[in-house]
């Protein structure tokens, strides 16, 4: 989960309009400022979340983190569908996509948080 963050803020820094592209907002460009702070936060998430993996420790804050993050994202997708601000099909698109990503996390926290971690042998302990 923390790769895929990874990959998402260095796209958005190579591009940050692109997120504005993505939801059909008339003039991409004026998006860019907002794709550059979420390239930030995403590449922070991402990292926090591979690092606290990578020790052993902390993975359901930062998980819980990704998922606190995609939901705040699924609210600001629906308002924007909701307001006019972007097509429709766009915006409820991208809000679902969010939700997705809370329902994964928080399922991932949840798993940490009750110490079912992967075995070598691949089964939960």
């Amino acid at each position: 989960m923390g790769l895929t963050r990874i990959v998402i803020g260095v796209a958005l820094v190579i591009d940050p309009s692109a997120l504005g592209r993505a939801l059909g907002v008339a003039d991409p460009q004026r998006s860019a400022p907002l794709g550059r702070l979420l390239a930030a936060r995403e590449l922070a998430i991402g990292i926090g979340t591979l690092l606290a993996w990578r020790r052993g420790r902390d993975e359901e804050l930062w998980l819980t983190a990704q998922a606190i993050s995609d939901g705040s994202d699924t609210i600001a997708f629906a308002a924007a569908a909701l307001a006019g601000r972007v097509p429709p099909g766009r915006g409820w698109a991208m809000a679902a996509f969010a939700a997705s990503g809370v329902i994964g996390e928080s399922w991932a926290a949840l798993v940490h948080a009750r110490g079912a971690r992967p075995s070598p042998r691949g089964h939960r302990s």
